[in-house]
């Protein structure tokens, strides 16, 4: 039997899902909506983040249920097509972080290499669908990082990030180029709490494998509400110190490079440590999520919630064909997606699915221990920024924002068509048990 995970384990393992990929790869996007008053806007997300992470632990409490949000919709509701659309949601939603993490890591290793094109093509691409290449190979193979690297690693990106914006912070002070910016307050710093809210996604990777925590709920609780606010101002620090030392059109000229550069200005040996330790981190981030995302989506095609076109359920660990599907998607998000995109697609799925865990925490409250603020608030804000994202995508980037809705009908047509051709199969079995 192999050891249990206990609470340093758990913290190590939430700090590193929600920061490992997201710090390098969206943080950019939150600076171009927020400004001065990025660490404004990851505070806001916070607290709407640690309500939806009360509900989550609260639900998980109430119900048998070991598989997430899914799980929970639905043994709580009995509705299996809600489960469905969030299942459906939930996988493409965590194809589109893989997208991410993916794209960030060529950023970074286009600039570290200082190669743009490969024959007369953009490089990024390349880099891209080359690490999503050899963690669908180390995956199908059986081979894929195992938890303890994963663990170690995540003290060291962490923190290297963690010194990026202590030295940043001395650094700034001692320029006196540090400021607050509550002086430009206005609604861009609201509005990017939902642009970058796939920033704190990871955290509920965690109880999709519950069974390997001893006590589990004991311990997934104390480990999720350590480590999101440790990540959080971890967040909070380093948007401070890049706004307060990057001028605003060279974080919109390249908002995946927002980090290097702010190193950059420090010190080039720190620049090249954070550049390192970017590639670590979206490469191990992308690891993760893969191999969790096929669980994952397993457990959905044993529920007869995905198509078993899409791998066996039986299989072991994760089924070859469910890691190349994921894979071969990943990579056209990668390839075809721009970065807004991707981060504002993959922002948006998390934040119905978060929301919808936090109604369902409010709706059974009666007759359990959950308080009822932090469920309203994690399901009011959900829906504000669901609401405020659109609003931005289709006022500043409306290409993005139509680009979201397609990708969102596509989904939904074949989620629909799917679901539709299981109740014929299943009018058809009852005709049959009829005659």
């Amino acid at each position: 039997m192999s050891e249990e995970f206990g609470l340093p384990t758990g913290v190590a393992l939430g700090v590193g899902g929600i920061v490992g990929g997201g710090i390098y790869a969206a943080i950019g996007i939150v600076v171009m909506a927020a400004g001065v008053l990025t660490w404004f806007a990851y505070s806001l997300a916070t607290v709407v983040v640690l309500c939806c992470a009360y509900s989550y632990v609260k639900v998980n409490e109430i119900t048998d249920s070991a598989g997430g949000s899914v799980s929970y919709i639905e043994e709580l509701t009995g509705r299996g097509t809600v489960a469905g659309v969030v299942g459906w949601t939930l996988v493409v939603g965590y194809i589109g972080t893989m997208a991410m993490y993916a794209y960030a890591f060529g950023a970074y290793g286009q600039m570290l290499l200082g190669v743009q094109y490969v024959w007369g093509l953009p490089f990024r691409p390349f880099l891209s669908v080359a690490i999503i290449a050899l963690f669908v190979g180390l995956n199908v193979l059986g081979a894929s990082a195992s938890g303890a690297t994963e663990r170690y690693l995540v003290f060291v990106q962490a923190g290297i990030i963690a010194v990026f914006g202590l030295v940043g912070l001395w650094f700034g002070f001692s320029v006196g180029a540090l400021r607050l910016g509550l002086s430009e307050f206005a609604t861009g710093p609201i509005i990017a709490a939902s642009v970058g809210f796939v920033s704190f996604e990871g955290w509920q990777l965690l109880f999709y494998d519950q069974e390997q925590f001893e006590d589990p709920q004991e311990t997934l609780a104390k480990a999720i509400f350590i480590s999101i606010p440790i990540a959080a101002a971890i967040y909070i620090l380093v948007g401070f110190v890049i706004t307060s030392l990057l001028p605003p059109e060279v974080v919109s000229a390249q908002p995946e490079a927002a980090l290097l550069y702010g190193a950059l200005r420090i010190n080039q040996w720190l620049a090249l440590a954070v550049g390192l330790a970017g590639l670590v981190s979206t490469a191990s981030a992308i690891n993760s999520t893969m191999f969790s995302e096929a669980i994952f989506a397993k457990n959905l095609i044993d529920d007869d919630i995905l198509p078993s076109e899409m791998g066996d359920p039986d299989d072991d660990a994760a089924p070859t064909r469910t890691v190349l599907v994921i894979g071969f998607f990943t990579a056209a998000f990668a390839v075809l997606g721009s970065l807004e995109a991707v981060v504002e697609f993959a922002s948006l799925a998390f934040i119905v699915v978060f929301g919808t865990v936090s109604a369902l925490a409010f709706t059974n409250r009666d007759g359990t221990d959950i308080r009822t603020l932090p469920p309203v608030v994690g399901m009011v804000g959900s829906a504000a920024f669901f609401v405020m994202l659109l609003y931005f995508l289709f006022t500043r980037l409306p290409h993005v924002f139509y680009l979201v809705v397609v990708i969102a009908a596509a989904v939904f047509t074949v989620e629909a068509a799917y679901f539709k051709r299981d109740s014929i199969k299943e009018g058809i079995r009852e005709v049959e048990k009829e005659i």
